[in-house]
């Protein structure tokens, strides 16, 4: 069985909610956990209607909403699956194809963004080529996966505000390497839309450079989602 881990906090505004409980549906042989940050926007309600496990967590980050979701789950293998981000209707067999060869592996989907611009694209290969496939590190929005015997090593998802993603990926990485599986994960540029394609960039990019100098996770949220608030409180 493969649980899904679906980490919301105020959904309803980027137009990707339904589609991805809809998504959900189609998942033959998965548990859908989703972990509510304390949503107030109608997310709450929408969840309400659909058959899958809610969990509350009000006032948490996104990195403790995943964590819960690890806790409560009970498949062997997890898919963190970003909110505002659709799997190809591939994405769930190739994944359990993969459970039927292999253990003890993680990785991601291939991605994309939901529109098309030549920064963005180069996001995408550079994503999937080199962050990915050379560097080891799988960001949400590829729809991270973990085996569960990776889990049984004590696995836990750092309780930062930003970056828990890369955080994960650097423990995962020592236990064995990342696999990248062909399905398409399109993930919503709204970040980009809203400020701006260079400019998301360019921040983007410093938020990188101020993680690997040790600057302070919660500090830098407060830039990355100043006038968002899409990720947590």
């Amino acid at each position: 069985m493969i649980s899904i881990i679906l980490p919301t906090y105020n959904e309803s505004r980027t137009g990707y909610l339904q589609p991805v409980l809809q998504s959900f549906s189609a998942m033959n042989g998965c548990e859908v956990i989703i972990i509510d940050g304390g949503s107030e926007d109608g997310t709450l309600e929408q969840l309400q209607q659909s058959p899958w496990r809610i969990v509350r967590l009000p006032g948490s980050s996104r990195s403790a909403r995943l964590q819960r979701g690890l806790e409560l789950s009970r498949g062997e293998i997890v898919l963190l699956h970003h909110p505002r981000s659709l799997l190809e209707s591939s994405a769930i067999s190739q994944l359990q194809e993969l459970g039927a060869s292999s253990s003890a592996f993680w990785g991601g989907f291939s991605q994309a963004f939901d529109v098309q611009h030549p920064l963005l694209d180069f996001t995408s290969w550079y994503s999937n080529h080199v962050r990915l496939d050379r560097r080891q590190i799988v960001y949400l929005d590829h729809c991270l996966f973990i085996h569960r015997e990776l889990l049984a090593q004590g696995l836990t998802i750092p309780d930062m505000e930003i970056f828990e993603d890369t955080a994960l990926s650097m423990q995962l990485r020592r236990m064995s390497r990342a696999t990248r599986l062909p399905a398409r994960s399109t993930t919503s540029a709204i970040r980009f839309q809203r400020n701006g394609v260079v400019r998301q960039s360019a921040m983007n990019q410093l938020l990188k450079l101020g993680y690997w100098m040790g600057i302070s996770p919660a500090r830098m949220n407060r830039w990355y989602e100043k006038g968002l608030d899409l990720n947590q409180h």
